[in-house]
């Protein structure tokens, strides 16, 4: 047996409501697109992917220890982007500024698992929020309009950390804590 797991910085519920009421002001309202759910806006900060049951509790162990050094993290809404797949967008995001701290926390997390047998992500962190995982079916005009929009109050602190499962449902994935570490 396994879980599909991920390690994740939580944003706060406050900022969450923010980023959907812009997102909402900026498309609109349309039965063409499926938004990520409110309870799936995270920074992933490693994925793990299927992992044994067994080697769960070696997961939380290790990450109770390096979470338990740090503090909470200044973080920042820089802008929307989209990230592409062979030259078309496939997903509507928010980049995010972190404090370098978090940057240190990230690698050391991918240096910790590596440990237990998880590959390193070959590509460099860029840390997002992803809104919505493009299909065909948007409003590609309104969907660029993003790329203009600013936000005013996007200052915030993350002070949880957690490990996440993501089961695969045919409806889409549904996250499900696991454990949750707080930041000092």
């Amino acid at each position: 047996m396994s879980k599909r797991l991920f390690v994740a910085a939580e944003i706060p519920e406050n900022i969450i409501d923010d980023i959907i009421q812009i997102r909402d002001e900026v498309y609109g309202e349309s039965s063409n697109i499926k938004w990520e759910k409110k309870g799936k806006l995270h920074l992933t900060l490693k994925f793990l992917g299927d992992t044994k049951l067994e080697i769960i509790s070696s997961i939380e162990q290790k990450l109770d220890n390096l979470i338990n050094n740090y503090h909470s993290f200044d973080t920042q809404i820089k802008k929307f982007g989209m990230f592409k797949r062979n030259g078309n967008p496939s997903i509507l995001m928010l980049e995010l500024f972190i404090d370098k701290k978090m940057f240190e926390l990230q690698k050391e997390i991918e240096n910790e698992l590596e440990s237990l047998g998880f590959k390193k992500e070959n590509r460099k962190f860029k840390p997002h929020i992803t809104l919505l995982r493009i299909k065909g079916k948007e409003d590609f005009e309104k969907l660029n309009s993003f790329l203009d929009c600013e936000f005013e109050k996007n200052n915030f602190r993350i002070n949880k950390i957690s490990l996440m499962e993501s089961e695969l449902k045919p409806t889409g994935s549904v996250y499900k804590t696991i454990k949750s570490f707080e930041l000092n």
